[in-house]
């Protein structure tokens, strides 16, 4: 009982072997090379916000954190095999496992705002709580509507698919701008913010995720050929095709519910899903066509003047 007692009236001991341990499903999937994308983009956005490099550092490695977790967690919800060309996590290690390691990690990125506020006037920590708070509640609200749908088989109006993906993906965006607009020296009022910018680029992102996850060969080697039909998701393009086929195909969308409920892994089926998105119901065309507009949407009035370089990101999610 003594031993006990030392360790009820001692401090809480944690070692370094035991948070790898606990990391190991997270570490998985960042010792895989990702696109990045996020990384460059708060770089790009400091040219507006003009923070020191520690805090660029800071908010870089808690976005990526959230990211990074976020993945683990939609590859169980969405019950992936693969991510960026190796096994998911938790296939690896469990679900249980796997988990656990990325809600530990929401709350590690979320130790890193102390570290944010430290410098900054009194008030600080408790506004940077506040938001990450929010958008942590949007993107969870926006995967949770996904998922919804998904399992329902409640296909979204297209307003409504973009809605939730402006709470899913464009969360963590928001989050990231929010952070850096709270750390900037010289706030200059809500008329310079980029809010609508990174909620829109949330929205380009995924529209243009969902086309390449379908078309793309790169995305095929990464997590599978066709994986969103696999997983039963209603992604863009298939939004498109279904209310299509529903209109005009009676055959055609009997064919396409069937195909999605079965969330097969089955080559040949997810081809002729395929074809029929770019043959038949065009919907592929229609979200490149999408794209190409948000992408012009966003730089003619989103874009401060001064945003060549923002512009350039803009224009790579254009590239196909």
């Amino acid at each position: 009982m003594d031993s006990v007692e030392r360790l009820a009236l001692g401090p809480a001991i944690w070692t370094a072997s035991q948070e790898e341990l606990l990391r190991r499903p997270y570490n998985h999937l960042v010792a895989q090379p990702g696109k990045n994308f996020r990384n460059t983009l708060i770089r790009v956005f400091n040219g507006f916000y003009g923070l020191a490099e520690p805090q660029v550092a800071a908010v870089t490695e808690l976005v990526e954190m959230l990211h990074v977790a976020s993945l683990l967690i939609d590859d169980i919800e969405d019950s992936s095999a693969w991510r960026r060309g190796v096994a998911a996590a938790h296939v690896v290690y469990g679900s249980p496992m796997t988990i656990n390691t990325a809600n530990y990690m929401y709350f590690v990125s979320m130790s890193l705002l102390g570290q944010l506020a430290a410098q900054r006037p009194a008030g600080a920590l408790q506004d940077l709580l506040s938001v990450f708070n929010e958008e942590m509640m949007n993107l969870h609200r926006g995967q949770g509507l996904d998922i919804y749908w998904r399992d329902t088989f409640t296909v979204p109006s297209e307003h409504d698919y973009l809605r939730m993906v402006m709470h899913k993906t464009g969360g963590l965006f928001r989050l990231t701008v929010r952070i850096m607009e709270a750390l900037r020296e010289c706030p200059d009022g809500p008329e310079s913010t980029l809010v609508p910018l990174s909620n829109l680029l949330g929205v380009l992102y995924q529209v243009r995720d969902d086309y390449l996850n379908l078309t793309d060969s790169r995305m095929s080697e990464n997590k599978g050929f066709a994986d969103d039909i696999t997983e039963g998701k209603f992604s863009y393009p298939i939004i498109h095709g279904l209310q299509y086929a529903r209109a005009h195909d009676p055959e055609g969308y009997d064919f396409l519910v069937t195909v999605l409920r079965q969330r097969t892994a089955d080559i040949a089926a997810k081809r002729r899903v395929v074809r029929y998105l770019a043959e038949v119901s065009g919907s592929f065309v229609y979200t490149k066509q999408r794209i190409i507009e948000l992408a012009t949407l966003i730089k003619t009035k989103y874009i401060p003047a001064s945003g060549t370089e923002l512009c350039n990101v803009i224009d790579s999610l254009t590239s196909f």
